[in-house]
């Protein structure tokens, strides 16, 4: 599969460098800091997932009533159904950089997850749980959810 990119300034072929599209006309000097850039991106530590949103469940109980529904609880790699319509946190982001060997552990982004968490308390999503790093906090902003990423 050949696939060319174009640059959108010079609209010339853009050339693939570890895992980075780079166009040589507009970056004459890549020098030492791009390439430890370029190289941090992806590696045999790091890869990247897609983040298929947030879980919404039924007060008390374990069924899902929207968003993502995992095929299986235990093995993220068998997939998952979307439920109603898709439900996304307010800081959802679409790829998440992970380690490795957390790739059985972390399904979606740090957002979806604590927005899943959030709504899943039974004290109620705006409950507040006290901070030492913000003292005079004394309540949460409420969230609503995006359908949309």
């Amino acid at each position: 599969m050949d696939e060319t990119k174009t640059c959108i300034n010079c609209q010339r072929d853009l050339i693939q460098r570890k895992g980075a599209w780079i166009c040589e006309t507009c970056n004459t000097q890549i020098d030492a800091v791009y390439e430890e850039i370029i190289e941090s991106v992806e590696s045999d530590e790091y890869l990247f997932i897609e983040c298929p949103g947030a879980t919404l469940y039924e007060p008390g109980t374990n069924s899902v009533i929207g968003g993502v529904k995992f095929i299986n609880e235990d093995d993220p790699f068998m997939g998952y159904r979307i439920i109603g319509e898709p439900v996304y946190a307010p800081t959802h982001t679409k790829r998440r950089r992970i380690k490795r060997e957390a790739l059985g552990k972390i399904r979606r982004c740090q957002g979806c997850q604590d927005y899943t968490i959030r709504m899943r308390r039974p004290e109620g999503p705006d409950f507040f749980i006290p901070s030492h790093k913000h003292p005079g906090r004394t309540k949460l902003k409420p969230v609503t959810p995006r359908s949309t990423p």
